[in-house]
């Protein structure tokens, strides 16, 4: 199985291998190539920036609690182009930094990207973008069984089917809301932090240097956004990202957040996000039961010999209404095929035994608390590598130890590099 995602650069490997050193070069011999502020988002935890916690669960922005705000410069004015709504009020004094000084002589006043600063691109909705993402997902799974002639009579057999071709994809191609808000899939601008000031190619590295860095005003620009809370995309320089951590030093973004009510980065990540776990899980049902009746054919036709009489004889699949599936089926059921699956999804070390046990003390969450509190857990031991003991008590200790250290203490540069 497999899904289609853009890939601007069509140039052949070893041209695009010296246009990246090229770039990489002028980034580093520029003066601003010492700023701290400029960052690579391709590497480690920085990849992830936005998109997960400090214990490396997927999130995603809650705009109820995080209000979406509309910029005052926009490239399309007859859309509606928006952020976390902070982030916008420091991207506005940005601009109007940079329009004051090219008014003033101090930069450069006809530069097409880095005078005055517009707009292009910025928050994308990613319950939308996992939708559309879902829709291809299954129409791919739907054509992979019509393509393998696997035919299902039941729900059981659909699982058994489901599970079997996901062992080879899963990992590149997530399947759970969870592991898409990790993938390549799911882009920075669902966070709710970025913000993109052109809409170049991001593989045109020429293009990166000649409006960029070989700008007479790319220092002023990195050392500018710095002073307003943003960090700069090393590789992608039009794109910034609002700086929410406060450590080692109080990024400038928080005094924007503060006039919100989010004077520290937990509060801006306990408070105005929210578990991507949850709203699919919510759905899993739902989704697993439009799977199966996507993939299960009309009827099923089998030859039988009757008196040594060869009849054709049509079996037609269950048909199932989501109350019928919930009843059939157990909580234990639903809660153990996701945890299967984001086992499948992952890289882990765990070992088969470890996996067992982590189900089974997560089973025992789910009976004596609730799902929320299995599931929760579960996210926490598998996103954020540390040794599994193997105890419930152990597993107890720990949450409500990282629960205590979540309200108490300011997050230090583990968990998505903030």
């Amino acid at each position: 199985m497999s899904i289609n995602y853009v890939e601007s650069n069509k140039e052949s490997t070893i041209d695009l291998y010296y246009k990246r050193t090229a770039y990489q070069t002028a980034v580093t011999i520029s003066n601003a190539g010492s700023y701290k502020n400029l960052v690579n988002f391709n590497f480690g935890e920085k990849h992830l920036y936005g998109r997960v916690n400090r214990f490396f669960i997927p999130i995603t922005p809650v705009p109820v609690l995080l209000p979406l705000k509309q910029f005052n410069t926009s490239n399309a004015p007859e859309k509606s182009i928006s952020a976390i709504n902070f982030v916008v009020d420091a991207f506005n004094g940005l601009a109007l930094e940079f329009k004051r000084c090219a008014a003033s002589g101090q930069i450069r006043s006809d530069e097409p990207f880095l005078s005055n600063l517009t707009v292009y691109k910025a928050y994308e909705d990613p319950e939308k973008l996992y939708n559309e993402y879902l829709t291809t997902y299954f129409n791919s799974i739907a054509n992979e069984f019509q393509r393998r002639k696997v035919q299902v009579k039941n729900f059981d057999e659909f699982i058994t089917e489901f599970e079997l071709l996901l062992e080879s994809s899963i990992r590149e191609i997530p399947f759970t809301k969870a592991a898409y808000v990790k993938s390549r899939y799911c882009p920075i601008n669902c966070s709710g932090l970025a913000v993109e000031i052109a809409d170049l190619d991001c593989a045109n590295d020429e293009e990166k240097i000649n409006n960029f860095v070989n700008s007479p005003n790319w220092e002023f620009y990195v050392n500018a956004c710095r002073s307003y809370g943003f960090m700069v995309d090393r590789f992608i320089p039009w794109r910034l990202v609002a700086d929410i951590g406060n450590a080692p030093t109080i990024s400038p973004m928080l005094n924007y957040s503060s006039k919100y009510g989010y004077e520290t980065t937990n509060q801006i990540l306990v408070s105005g996000y929210e578990y991507a776990h949850v709203s699919f899980y919510n759905k899993f049902k739902y989704f697993l039961l439009n799977l199966y009746n996507k993939v299960k054919p009309t009827g099923i036709q089998e030859i039988r010999h009757c008196s040594g009489v060869p009849k054709i004889f049509i079996t037609y699949p269950q048909i199932y209404t989501i109350d019928q599936l919930t009843k059939k089926y157990s909580e234990e059921y639903f809660l153990k095929l996701y945890f299967d699956l984001r086992f499948l999804e992952e890289e882990s070390q765990f070992k088969d035994f470890e996996k067992e046990m982590l189900i089974d003390d997560c089973l025992e969450l789910y009976q004596h608390k609730s799902e929320w509190v299995a599931l929760e857990t579960f996210e926490r031991i598998l996103n954020k590598t540390f040794d599994y003991q193997g105890s419930l008590s152990y597993i107890k200790e720990q949450l409500e130890a990282e629960r205590t250290t979540t309200a108490t203490s300011a997050i230090t540069t583990t968990g998505g590099g903030y």
